[in-house]
This record gives C-alpha cells, structure tokens and sequence, in this order.
C-alpha cells in the first residue's frame, strides 16, 4: 500500500513535470510562430518600403530626363530666334530673298498686328508650355507656274526666318486672262493664310 502511494506521488510528479513541459513547449511553438509573423511583417514593409524607393527613384530619374529635354528644346528654340520679339523686318527681307531667288511672278502680303495664338492653332492655347505664345497672320497673294512652286515658296519662307510658320489656309485657281507675259506666265494663282508664331518668355 505504502509503495502504491509512493508510485502514486511520482506519477503525480512526472504529470505535473510533462504538463509544465508541455506549457513550455507550447509557448514556445507560440513565440515561434509570433516572431514568424513580425518578421514576415518586417519583410513586408521593408519590400514596400524599398519598392516605394525605386518607384520614387525612377520618378525623379524621369522628371530630370523631361527637365532636360525641356531645356534642350528651350535652348534650341532659343537659338533659332523663335522666343523673344518678332524679327518682322527681318521676315519682309527674307521673303524678298525668297521671292527673288524663286523668279517669283508676283507675290503680295501684309501683316496684322501680332496677338494670342488661336487655341485651334496650339492646344492649351497662348500660355501653353509656360509660354506667352503669340501669332502675326499673313495674307499672301501669289502667281506661280505650278502648285510645287507655291510648296516650295513657303518652304523657303519657314527655313530662313526666326519664327514659326503654321499654313491656316490656302487656295488655288487660275489667274485671270492678261496678267502674265509671255516670258513668266505664271497662270496660277494663290491665296493663303499664314500664322507666324513666336514666344515670349512669361515673367
């Protein structure tokens, strides 16, 4: 009877002992796992931390890729003349150099007084691209020989001026009986409309 208690007691002891392994085990498997997802977690936000770095990384890297461009177009519109007041006695020279050099029959024109670009001509209209964006219209009246002389007339007038030349409108018909000569004939006629643009830089 006395060893059946005994036996009893260390059992009691051995249970006691498992259940408190046991505990132990099971918290541990519990801190395992919690440190598991705090470092999956960690994981996580440092990924999204580091993508959010390249992601802001490469916005940045474009921003200055688009600066750059900007400033390299600015430079280049810079260079050609077309920011800054309008060359107009520069523009009636060349015109007369072109005509000249062409054998133009006849060519006419005058200019109105210089104002806001149209919208319907430049999206966003005339403070488009941080811009004062402004037009001079040209009515032009011309006899030539053939449709790829008055082609190339405005070709030569967009090459050698300090400005932007936008062709709104042209039309073409037959010149009336008398007015050519037997050396230049030029039995066509145009009538065309022209924006001469230019910007100002906007203080």
């Amino acid at each position: 009877m006395k060893s059946d208690a005994s036996d009893l007691g260390r059992l009691k002891w051995a249970i006691a002992f498992l259940i408190i392994l046991s505990a132990c085990g099971g918290g541990a498997v519990w801190s395992t796992l919690q440190l598991q997802k705090s470092s999956e977690k960690a994981i996580k936000q440092v990924t999204a931390e580091r993508n959010d770095i390249r992601t802001k990384l490469a916005r940045a890297r474009d921003e200055q890729a688009e600066l750059r461009d900007k400033i390299n177009r600015f430079q280049a519109l810079k260079d050609r003349g077309y920011i800054g007041p309008e060359q107009r006695l520069d523009w009636v020279e060349a015109i007369a150099r072109v005509k000249t050099a062409r054998r133009i029959y006849k060519l006419e024109y005058d200019f109105a007084p210089q104002r806001p670009v149209d919208p319907s001509i430049l999206p966003g209209g005339p403070t488009a691209g941080g811009f004062d964006v402004l037009a001079s219209q040209m009515r032009m009246q011309v006899q030539f020989l053939h449709e790829g002389e008055l082609l190339a007339l405005i070709n030569d007038i967009r090459s050698s001026v300090q400005a932007v030349i936008q062709l709104r409108s042209c039309s073409v018909e037959r010149a009336p009986a008398g007015t050519g000569d037997r050396n230049n004939p030029a039995p066509l006629k145009g009538e065309c409309t022209l924006e001469w643009i230019t910007l100002r830089e906007r203080k």
